[in-house]
């Protein structure tokens, strides 16, 4: 700046389109901030030709962004390379001097000189703290900690995360949120890499600057399409085509306009893509209180503060709000309040808070598949046990097949033996050849004969017990039925259902006793039999109109005294013993017997075994 004129620290902006190289001097008076003491004496350190003093004080430049030169009355002490007409540099540090006592003058006056370059249109000058070295060294290292340290940091587990995430997607393409993800954290590395990017030929400025725009507005668009997919409301064709174009705008301008529409660019280009930015906060903070999601709020907690912290490096660039410091400012509120770049620590909980909560709705997703596993799983089960019952029904038909030629067997053995034997001894006793004795010899060898074949014979039912039923109606019809007395039966037969082990003589016996009880103590004039499937459970109901409480009995049917109550006792033991339950209820209109058996239950019973319908 030639003009020498002064200028409103912390940043000076140049607006007017120029390209070249530019260069500023800055000069600070020292003598506020240091006394007698801190210079050399003579009189009381020695000959300054051979008498040595560290340093009592030192300047801080919080950070030398551009690089910068400086010196102290006249003489450089310090500073780090500055761009040129053949390099650009910026460093994103600070830097340390130390002011020697005997470049100090005692009685004044004392000046800093910066000298910075800079191929930007703006520079920005950090705040200089000037303090006790020690001080000085302390607060360099934590602003080098908090601000190059963290960035690298940021960086490299940004380029981890987006190598692990876009493996992930590869893995499983059928979930786009890790490949967003990925993308993410690949882009945002790239533009830390491109922000820090100390060193490179003037000639590469424009291509650095138009990567790091394409970087910015790639970004944009990938955030904004995770945040929208996580509450499951992605953009349209239209509007995703829009913001693409939109945050794609820089980038596509930067080539043909050059630098002389930098500025504007990185004054208003922001300011373009905050409404997309701020409607996908706004969803999000919808569906957070919509849902009471803690990974909602928590994802919207941690965006809000990226964003903070992207407007507040934002306004370190632009200078657009200014804090000046206070005399009462201690170093704490003067190092929070300097121009220092602090976005990149916004990255990693960002990210964690990002994976977490995709990672949250994959679990969820896994649970469904877990839970659809359990469903394929029970459907499996109950396949193989309908693969048993048709086993067991093999399994019967050819014990039916075995029965048939037991019978067959019996038949030959009552005819040809003792079929044989009796005819002899018939005639023996006809022509008076037999005594006593020998007849009864002869009839207890037939005896033992017909309980020999007996022993042998299987008396299991292997009909379904929907026919066994029927057929006990009919005959129960055939037998009882009269003008006063009607028997009637509803059985169920859409689904087959055969008892084994003997468990369908269980049932009728049951049956059996139910009816005898209403024909010998009910006097009804009315009695249903009726048997349903209801799922895993075999009901038969035994209903009768017998003994009205409302009024007098119909004489319809002889009394056979008064029931002691013993053959309830049985039916519900032997219920109970096919795992299953009895129960007799009496109420206005008459009497009712239900027998409820579970039939997958009873399979494991260790005296029967049941086979679910067909």
């Amino acid at each position: 700046v030639e003009a020498r004129e002064r200028l409103a620290l912390p940043a000076f902006i140049r607006t007017d389109g120029d390209q070249s190289l530019h260069r500023a001097v800055f000069e600070i008076d020292l003598d506020p901030f240091i006394g007698p003491e801190d210079g050399f004496d003579p009189a009381r350190d020695g000959d300054p030709a051979t008498a040595h003093r560290p340093p009592a004080k030192s300047l801080v430049l919080s950070q030398a962004i551009n690089g910068a030169d400086i010196y102290l009355n006249g003489v450089w002490i310090n500073g780090l390379a500055q761009s040129s007409a053949r390099a650009r540099f910026m460093w994103f540090r600070p830097l340390v001097v130390e002011l020697p006592p005997k470049l100090l003058r005692r009685d004044g006056p004392n000046r800093v000189t910066l000298e910075v370059n800079s191929w930007e249109p703006y520079f920005t000058i950090a705040p200089v703290l000037i303090g006790p070295a020690d001080h000085a060294a302390y607060v360099a290292e934590s602003i080098h900690f908090l601000c190059r340290t963290l960035a690298n940091a940021s960086r490299g587990f940004c380029l981890l995360a987006g190598l692990f995430m876009v493996g992930v997607w590869l893995a499983n393409r059928s979930d786009p949120a890790f490949g967003l993800l990925g993308a993410a954290s690949l882009i945002w590395a790239a533009v830390y890499t491109l922000s820090l990017w100390i060193y490179m030929p003037a000639g590469w400025r424009p291509a650095w600057l138009w990567a790091f725009y394409l970087c910015a507005g790639a970004l944009n668009v990938l955030l904004i399409q995770f945040i929208l997919r996580y509450i499951d409301q992605p953009l349209s064709r239209r509007a995703l085509t829009t913001l693409v174009a939109i945050s794609a705008g820089a980038a596509t301008v930067w080539p043909f306009l050059g630098q002389v529409v930098e500025w504007d660019l990185d004054m208003f280009w922001i300011w373009v893509l905050v409404p997309f930015q701020a409607w996908a906060i706004l969803r999000l903070a919808r569906h957070a209180w919509r849902t009471r999601s803690s990974d909602a709020v928590l994802l919207l907690v941690v965006v809000l503060a990226a964003g903070a912290l992207i407007l507040h490096d934002y306004n370190v660039l632009m200078q657009l709000v200014r804090r000046a410091p206070r005399e009462d400012d201690g170093t704490l509120m003067r190092l929070l309040t300097a121009p220092i770049y602090l976005t990149h620590l916004a990255l990693p909980p960002l990210l964690i808070v990002m994976a977490r909560v995709h990672l949250a709705k994959f679990r969820v997703s896994v649970e469904h598949v877990r839970e659809a596993n359990r469903i394929l799983a029970e459907a499996l089960r109950r396949r193989e046990m309908e693969l048993a019952v048709s086993h067991a029904r093999q399994r019967d038909l050819e014990r039916g097949e075995a029965a048939q030629e037991e019978r067959e067997r019996i038949y030959s053995e009552l005819h040809d033996g003792i079929g044989s034997k009796l005819v002899r001894t018939i005639f023996s006793v006809r022509d008076g050849r037999l005594d006593r004795d020998q007849v009864e010899r002869g009839l207890l060898d037939v005896l033992q004969g017909v309980r020999e074949v007996i022993s042998e014979t299987d008396t299991t039912e292997h009909r379904p017990i929907q026919d066994i039923l029927f057929d006990y109606g009919v005959d129960l019809d055939a037998l009882l039925s009269a003008p006063d007395f009607q028997v009637s039966y509803d059985i169920e037969n859409d689904r087959e259902c055969v008892l084994l082990g003997g468990l369908s003589k269980e049932v009728m016996r049951i049956v059996e006793e139910s009816v005898a009880n209403t024909l010998k103590y009910a006097r009804a004039s009315r009695l249903n039999l009726s048997l349903r499937l209801d799922g895993d459970l075999l009901v038969v109901v035994v209903e009768d109109d017998g003994q009205s409480a409302a009024g007098p009995a119909p004489a319809v049917r002889p009394a056979f005294g008064t029931s002691t109550g013993q053959g309830l006792i049985n039916m519900r033991e032997r219920a109970r013993r096919m795992g299953g339950e009895y129960r007799f209820e009496r109420g206005p209109d008459g009497a009712r017997s239900t027998l409820t058996l579970p039939l997958v239950a009873a399979v494991a019973a260790p005296r029967h075994e049941v086979v679910a319908p067909r």
